[in-house]
């Protein structure tokens, strides 16, 4: 029999309870995602989409378009779909390799990664693709934990097995590194605050119910010890959103503006799909980085 690898476990966990996915920080972040869309995007990709509750919602926010779930577990697959039925939505759902992701998500106006990029161990990989995918001023929302410096390390590491994380950045500067080398562009960072997930009345009913369940038993304590675990990162970490184009660069909100010639365009929020084409600055190293770090309070990152 094979044995599963703790990413694969998660997921069937996911996929067996039939959960609803949320991006790092939730409602929050659906919210910003949302406020940050261009006007008249017409192809939508969810990458990584697990059970698709953003796909759903942002389907149900842009009846216009086409909006494209993508998972490589069909077990996922087939709950987005199966949820997306029950709902009436218009989202989409497909079962794919990554390698055959190009022929199906080509000419996107935007693709999201709601947290999904943790799951990769090359990223630098994944975000070329995307830049390849995305249409000429295409839009990448991309969700991300960042860490406190202070963060434990055990607590880091009992993340990395108990999820089967593949990329685990160090720092905001590390995020937008890789997204430079891939050929996209920074536009907008966006800090949310802490996010912790609520253990409401239902759920623990549902938990106390599946426990009576022959062969339910494990899945329900799996979930359960890794909601524990979600809570106690939860103190560690803020979610964050970046928003990513190529040719184009813009910093944190609430940084002070620079002089024009010093740093083009420091600050403007991305919030529709028309900027002028700016030079991009290097970001390893740079101290326009730093003061963008230290303006949304993320020292650590660049200590």
């Amino acid at each position: 029999m094979k044995t599963l690898s703790s990413q694969d476990y998660y997921f069937s966990i996911v996929a067996a309870l039939k959960q609803k996915n949320v991006p790092p920080g939730g409602e929050a972040m659906m919210e910003a995602i949302l406020a940050a869309f261009p006007s008249g995007a017409l192809k939508i990709v969810d990458f990584g989409c697990n059970t698709g509750w953003i796909s759903r919602r942002v389907a149900r926010a842009f009846p216009q378009a086409e909006v494209i779930g993508v998972d490589e577990n069909p077990a996922i697959i087939e709950v987005a779909r199966e949820v997306a039925r029950l709902e009436d939505s218009t989202a989409v759902f497909s079962c794919v390799d990554i390698a055959a992701l190009p022929g199906i998500i080509s000419e996107a106006d935007v693709i999201i990664c709601g947290g999904s990029a943790a799951f990769f161990e090359r990223p630098l990989d994944l975000y070329r693709m995307v830049a390849r995918c995305l249409r000429p001023g295409g839009l990448l929302m991309d969700c991300h934990y960042v860490y406190d410096a202070d963060a434990p390390p055990s607590l880091r590491q009992e993340e990395k097995e108990t999820f089967g994380l593949g990329w685990m950045p160090d720092g905001l500067d590390d995020i937008v590194s890789v997204h430079e080398d891939a050929g996209l562009s920074v536009g907008k960072i966006k800090r949310l605050p802490r996010f912790h997930f609520e253990d409401s009345a239902a759920a623990r009913l549902a938990r106390d119910i599946l426990h009576t369940v022959p062969k339910m038993q494990e899945l329900a304590e799996a979930m359960a010890k890794r909601r524990r675990l979600i809570s106690k990162l939860a103190h560690h970490r803020h979610p964050y959103l970046l928003v990513a184009r190529a040719g184009e660069q813009i910093v944190a909100e609430g940084v002070t503006h620079r002089k024009p010639t010093e740093v083009p365009m420091a600050c403007e929020a991305v919030t529709s799909n028309r900027h002028a084409s700016v030079r991009r600055p290097t970001v390893a190293g740079c101290s326009f980085w730093r003061e963008a770090a230290r303006a949304v309070g993320l020292r650590s990152a660049y200590s």
